[in-house]
């Protein structure tokens, strides 16, 4: 036993009295014995003598780490299985399953421990992707910064704030190894699957157990704010969880309704409840009560009143730093003020909001984010996930109506909608009237709950609104690099055309079922407003897309691509108008959103247009099956009229197709007198031909052939008015130039006077009173980044590429 012992100590003597090698004796496996500046070896052979620097600590260290990693993996183990997943406290493992949002990306991963498709151009494409994630992650790692508290914040290296996150206080997570999940063994992967199972399971438990304690919640409004009663301001809440949350669910009702029992004025502010936000809301939903209630005056009296106190009090939230709380009351004030009509306010909260997203680092990749922050929960990682695509979605829906450019275009691949708490996905939905159970003296019908399916319905309109950002950044957006009507070059936005084409039929084919509504058999009953309005969206969508082949100025209906494109259109606004009959059949117009609003506009442009054709002699429409009262003009007007009456922002929509249904049917008054008087004095319709179209212009502002007009036939007042403003251009654009030859073989055949957004307004300022009629149309489209009078041509027949022949309703 000593003689074992002594040996074992000798053999560690021996370690320790070891010298360093130097690189030439190592490599000629000769004795060294270790001299400086020169070994004695390589005195003799005239040679360099170099000895190798011992590795750094640091580096050895995470050589340590990442071996135990590995045998970690190996056994099937792993550290994170010790972590709690319980409560409030849970420690996010892992995003979801990632899948690639593009249209060109395989719509299933090919499995990496299968050894013969390791050379498949699918498992190439996947290795390019992950390299591209790899870049993108390093990226936005270098963009953030983290202060010593562990709060996150974004700024760029280029900033005197910016504080790079050290690598000692990077945290290993499965979200790093979540790029290469593919490559781990079965074994390991459903364990991975496991973990995310039980944050799921955790988060989903956590949602229930507090919708059972609300009413605490609600029992506490008083001690936060005295402006409200708390029966009052429960029923304000309810309006909001029922008919403006499921669609763009600005707040995550879990951490909110908490928070607002955990509030307190003599306690510290909690991170998912302010005051602010709370009286947005209740502000936000009194206008349903005024709808529901019987004493207008009264309800709308207090509706102002909590309007104002709901403003000041954002405002003053403004001057303290930033929170998640400020985002989601700036984009609920923004859909209030959106809905009343103030374009301008609504788009500046919102812009504010976008800001503040920004600033705490919400665009971000959430997932990742956790490896840098150790304080994010899985509850932070999935607020701020949906968040992201609350400000996303939004920005869109503003976008469309505004007809702007979109303001918050962040990139989307390394955040996609994935969401760990699925609970409202099965939670029964029921519409809210309030107090008030009967709609002019009539008891309302009986609504049967059904399944909300919020989630999949949130989903769906993300990628959906990922593909409406593409229609109008490379369809309606202005480019330097579209091509002249003169030219002989394709035109880019053709090839869009087909790109995004593709990417709706995809939508459309992974839309889950319960939320995918065919119009060809719909339910007897509305399902939840906000399924209803993601089809409607879809239609939308739809009619976006191949609304500028139809209104061309070379459009002619023996082109088979041409007749494609209109019986898309009537077939969607057929569509719409099914969708929107079930929708008021059973809510009432009442409850019809302002995004429905917008689907219902467009929908009555293409209405317009089929009644304009409809008579044209000179026009042979093809016939696309579908009912003629399904394009009636009346429905889609009753919509629009009967909403307004609580979305006072409407009345523009009205008016500008009010207006241009008289212009037509004053050009065909026109030409039936004409008809009948055919030897009338040339010389009189020559004197009265100045007068009649300065009246059709004043009526019809936004029409740009009016511009186009010779202006020797213009009256002297209109000139000097022109005069006012000699830095805006009379002529038209090119890819204008040509409508008004077209115009006398179809002299009704346009929609000049429906712009595709019927929101978009030119703001000066009040020291400039820019008149729209002098603005010409490229002009108009600049302004406001988006042309509402977009006519394209197809160049080739064959734009049925990537399926998109199948089924479009």
């Amino acid at each position: 036993m000593e003689e074992s012992t002594s040996i074992s100590a000798g053999k560690r003597n021996a370690v320790a009295r070891r010298k360093a090698i130097c690189s030439s004796c190592r490599k000629r496996k000769s004795k060294c014995d270790s001299r400086l500046p020169s070994c004695s070896t390589c005195l003799a052979h005239n040679s360099k003598c170099h000895y190798d620097k011992p590795p750094s600590l640091a580096y050895t260290r995470s050589l340590e780490a990442r071996i135990e990693q590995l045998l970690l993996e190996r056994s099937g183990n792993s550290p994170y299985e010790q972590i709690n997943v319980t409560g409030k406290d849970i420690v996010l493992a892992n995003v979801t399953q990632r899948s690639p949002l593009a249209p060109t990306s395989p719509y299933q991963s090919t499995s990496a421990d299968d050894a013969n498709n390791l050379s498949s151009p699918t498992c190439q494409s996947q290795d390019e992707t992950q390299e591209r994630d790899k870049g993108d992650s390093d990226r936005w790692v270098s963009q953030i910064s983290v202060d010593s508290h562990g709060g996150v914040s974004f700024h760029n290296p280029t900033s005197v704030f910016h504080e790079a996150p050290s690598p000692e206080s990077r945290i290993d997570t499965l979200a790093q190894v979540a790029s290469g999940v593919s490559l781990l063994s079965p074994r390991v992967q459903g364990d991975h699957n496991h973990q995310v199972e039980q944050i799921k399971h955790s988060l989903v438990s956590y949602a229930a157990h507090q919708r059972h304690l609300e009413d605490l919640a609600l029992e506490n409004i008083t001690a936060i704010q005295i402006d409200v009663p708390a029966d009052v301001a429960a029923e304000f809440l309810r309006f909001h969880w029922c008919w403006i949350h499921p669609m763009f669910m600005f707040v995550y009702r879990p951490a909110f309704t908490r928070d607002m029992a955990l509030s307190s004025p003599n306690q510290p502010e909690t991170p998912y409840f302010s005051e602010p936000l709370l009286k947005v809301l209740l502000a936000h939903s009194a206008r349903f009560r005024i709808k529901d209630s019987g004493d207008g005056e009264a309800a709308n009296a207090v509706m102002v009143a909590l309007q104002q106190h709901a403003q000041h009090s954002l405002a003053m939230r403004l001057t303290s730093p930033s929170s998640i709380s400020t985002v989601q009351a700036l984009l609920q004030q923004s859909a209030r003020d959106f809905a009343f009509g103030k374009s301008s306010q609504a788009w500046l909260y919102s812009g504010m909001a976008f800001r503040i997203a920004i600033d705490l680092g919400i665009h971000l990749p959430s997932d990742k984010l956790r490896g840098y922050v150790r304080s994010l929960t899985a509850e932070d990682i999935e607020i701020r996930k949906r968040l992201f695509w609350s400000c996303y979605t939004w920005d869109k829906a503003m976008s469309l109506y505004l007809g702007r450019m979109p303001a918050f275009t962040p990139p989307v691949e390394s955040n996609p909608p994935d969401f760990m708490d699925d609970f409202t996905e099965q939670n029964l939905w029921e519409p809210f009237y309030g107090s008030e159970q009967t709609q002019g003296g009539i008891p309302r019908p009986a609504y049967p709950p059904q399944k909300g399916h919020t989630i999949s319905c949130f989903t769906g309109l993300c990628k959906l609104s990922i593909i409406l950002s593409t229609i109008m950044l490379e369809i309606y957006g202005t480019s330097s690099t579209d091509t002249p009507t003169n030219s002989t070059l394709p035109n880019p936005k053709n090839s869009s055309f087909i790109k995004i084409s593709t990417s709706i039929q995809k939508w459309w084919a992974e839309l889950p079922f319960p939320v995918r509504l065919d119009v060809q058999n719909l339910p007897p009953i509305s399902p939840p407003l906000h399924i209803v309005s993601l089809n409607l969206l879809y239609q939308t969508a739809l009619i976006l897309l191949h609304r500028p082949y139809i209104i061309g100025t070379h459009t002619s209906f023996s082109n088979p691509a041409v007749q494609r494109s209109y019986q898309i259109c009537v077939t969607a606004t057929a569509a719409i108008h099914d969708l929107l009959v079930l929708l008021t059949s059973t809510f009432g117009y009442e409850h019809t959103t302002y995004l429905n609003c917008y689907n219902t506009y467009v929908a009555a442009t293409i209405a317009v247009l089929h009644f304009q054709l409809r008579e044209e002699e000179n026009v042979a429409l093809p016939d696309t099956g579908v009912d003629a009262e399904k394009l009636g003009l009346k429905f889609f007007l009753e919509v629009l009229q009967r909403s307004a009456m609580a979305m006072p922002g409407l009345k523009r929509s009205v008016e500008i197709v009010k207006r241009h249904m008289q212009n037509i049917l004053e050009m065909r008054s026109r030409r039936y007198m004409e008809s009948l008087f055919p030897a009338s004095d040339r010389s009189s319709n020559t004197r009265t031909e100045p007068l009649q179209q300065q009246r059709q212009h004043t009526q019809n502002p936004q029409r740009p052939s009016a511009i186009s007009t010779n202006l020797s036939s213009l009256t002297q007042d209109a000139i000097s008015t022109t005069s006012q403003y000699p830095n805006f251009p009379m002529a038209i654009h090119n890819s204008h130039s040509d409508r008004s030859a077209n115009s006398e073989a179809y002299p009704t055949f346009n929609l000049d006077g429906l712009p595709a957004f019927p929101g978009q307004d030119y703001n000066m300022g009040i020291d400039c009173n820019l008149d729209e009629e002098m603005i010409d149309p490229q002009m108009r489209a600049t302004f406001s980044g988006l042309d509402p009078h977009l006519t394209l041509n197809h160049e080739s027949s064959d734009w049925t590429y990537g399926g998109f022949m199948g089924a479009t309703t």
